[in-house]
């Protein structure tokens, strides 16, 4: 949690959410991948890139064929401009895109489903 706040880090909303997307998994309900993007310095002092800007921290595979993408936000956490570009992307192709701030909204789709 923020010390500032007590409200929860992204990385600890993604944990959450993760641990319930691998619950759905194991019942057949959904597959899954955490998308991981970023950079990590080498030895040299260069950077090696890995993942796409802008991509979800998750994707979900649902039956029919569907995908949601889902990124991970706090409270008052927003979309970087590659992320708004990754969304329109992906919603002009039919997919969902999905900004969630907890695990409850999770839940609360895969229930409305």
């Amino acid at each position: 949690m923020s010390k500032k706040s007590g409200t929860p880090k992204e990385s600890q909303v993604q944990s959450a959410i993760e641990d319930y997307l691998k619950l759905l998994e194991r019942g057949g309900r959904c597959a899954y991948i955490k998308n991981n993007s970023g950079a990590y310095k080498t030895e040299r002092g260069g950077f090696v890139r890995f993942g796409r800007a802008g991509s979800p921290d998750f994707l979900l595979f649902l039956d029919g064929g569907r995908c949601w993408h889902l990124e991970v936000k706090t409270a008052k956490g927003r979309q970087s401009k590659s992320q708004k570009d990754y969304q329109l992307m992906v919603e002009e192709l039919g997919h969902l895109y999905l900004i969630v701030r907890s695990v409850g909204e999770v839940v609360e789709l895969f229930e409305a489903r």
